[in-house]
């Protein structure tokens, strides 16, 4: 079945084609998100009723579901560089652990004055021993010591949205922790939906990715973008069955749609600790999180 034919890829958001269609951005926009946040690929209306979709689906995206509220999980809960994170940690340690030794013989040698240029190997090999520890230890914060996903919380009783400030790995920094800061809650009718295009390099190739993100406004300019939360997962080589995710979240919030899409189940991928949300935020979701058979039970039942 080609695209054309296929519900999954009937996309009723048109691509843009003059820019972003509502939105002003401040300088640091940029250390907010890595999207290129200036030019949208494709940009909902703001109206909520209007369907942006033919299908709606989790996407492998649901995180948890709870009496009133879904959690939608970011595409740092999909990525699978976890392995390759450790490897590097490991291969750079040890890498630095020869430049040292090669440091300090070097420098044993100039003290005793067996070779007059060790001093200068000496100093050189240290620095480039920091670096590869520092790389060894960025790695090792990348794997163990961030989030492993960057949940978001679409409260349909309040129509509020709850996300996490984002505090980015700084490669030089290696005192910082990284992970999530404060928790931001705006309003769920305030949100603008937008996809993303980018092109990145694999190592062997160039190959196009997308990414679908809510924002939001300064309530005092009402076009100064001033909150970017990535959600869903990162689509390779076309954005269609991305929006299907933004669908069933309108779906959800707008017309009292499941959860949790029937046969789809909750995601369970990533490594390392889930943030979490302050207990008012719980509170107000209906309290814990619900099971799959609870969901099931309690939702999928009435339709």
């Amino acid at each position: 079945m080609s695209k054309e034919n296929n519900p999954d890829y009937q996309v009723l958001v048109p691509v843009c084609k003059s820019g972003e269609p509502w939105f002003e951005f401040d300088a640091d926009i940029g250390g907010k998100t890595s999207l290129p946040v200036l030019s949208p690929y494709r940009a909902a209306q703001p109206a909520k009723d209007m369907p942006a979709h033919e299908r709606a689906s989790g996407c492998d995206s649901i995180l948890a579901v709870h009496e009133d509220a879904i959690v939608v999980g970011a595409p740092a809960g999909t990525s699978d560089a976890f392995a390759m994170l450790v490897v590097f940690s490991v291969l750079f340690f040890v890498a630095a652990a020869g430049m040292m030794y090669l440091s300090v013989d070097a420098f044993l040698a100039h003290v005793n004055a067996e070779v007059g240029f060790n001093l200068p190997i000496s100093i050189i090999a240290s620095l480039v021993s920091l670096f590869l520890l520092n790389f060894s230890f960025f790695c090792f914060r990348l794997a163990f010591l961030t989030p492993r996903d960057q949940p978001v919380v679409f409260n349909r009783r309040t129509g509020e949205v709850h996300f996490f400030t984002i505090i980015p790995v700084r490669f030089w920094k290696f005192w910082s922790l990284a992970g999530v800061g404060a928790v931001k809650t705006r309003r769920w009718e305030d949100a603008y939906v937008r996809s993303y295009h980018v092109n990145e390099l694999t190592g062997e190739a160039m190959r196009s990715s997308y990414s679908l993100a809510l924002l939001w406004a300064a309530p005092a300019t009402r076009r100064l973008c001033t909150d970017v939360v990535n959600i869903g997962y990162k689509g390779w080589w076309e954005d269609e069955l991305l929006w299907r995710l933004y669908e069933h979240i309108r779906r959800y919030m707008e017309e009292g749609g499941a959860p949790l899409p029937e046969g789809e189940r909750l995601r369970t991928s990533g490594h390392g600790k889930m943030p979490e949300f302050p207990q008012h935020v719980i509170l107000a979701a209906g309290g814990h999180a619900l099971s799959e058979a609870e969901i099931i039970q309690r939702f999928n039942s009435q339709r």
